[in-house]
């Protein structure tokens, strides 16, 4: 194996466990409806007016079973942080909609990690962040592209 594949599953297997060691974004949920939250919050960073989420948008960042996704949603549910809502002029699409407590909880998340990312560009610098921004947007198309 060549070196420079080695250390490219180190450095991506370090930010793995990382993430997964600090299941601190939203303590008080499992790690599906995590998902489900992170989902929606990068559907809003791409594009800020939404309001109403597909179930069909949520699932392609996270690629749940339909009986698990709706699963999930109703967990959310009970918990207060989105609601159903169907459209009078097609009934047959449910889409979700976060709650006040939801808005809260996604907000407050979306903050703590904006702050976060200031502090790396910070640390990186601008011209370091703009280049690694770049990279990791091609290393990503071409991960998605060898599928």
């Amino acid at each position: 194996m060549n070196d420079n594949v080695l250390k490219l599953i180190v450095a991506i297997g370090r930010l793995i466990v990382q993430q997964k060691q600090s299941n601190d974004l939203f303590p008080h949920m499992n790690q599906s409806e995590s998902g489900v939250f992170l989902a929606m919050l990068q559907i809003i960073a791409e594009k800020p007016e939404t309001e109403l989420f597909s179930l069909g948008e949520i699932n392609s960042y996270l690629d749940y079973t339909r009986p698990n996704l709706s699963q999930t949603i109703n967990k959310l549910e009970d918990k207060n942080y989105v609601e159903r809502v169907t459209l009078k002029d097609d009934r047959r699409v449910t889409y979700i909609r976060l709650t006040e407590d939801g808005k809260k909880t996604l907000q407050s998340k979306y903050d703590s990690i904006a702050e976060r990312m200031s502090e790396i560009e910070a640390t990186f610098g601008e011209g370091d962040t703009n280049k690694f921004v770049e990279l990791l947007t091609r290393f990503i198309d071409a991960y998605e592209k060898t599928k």
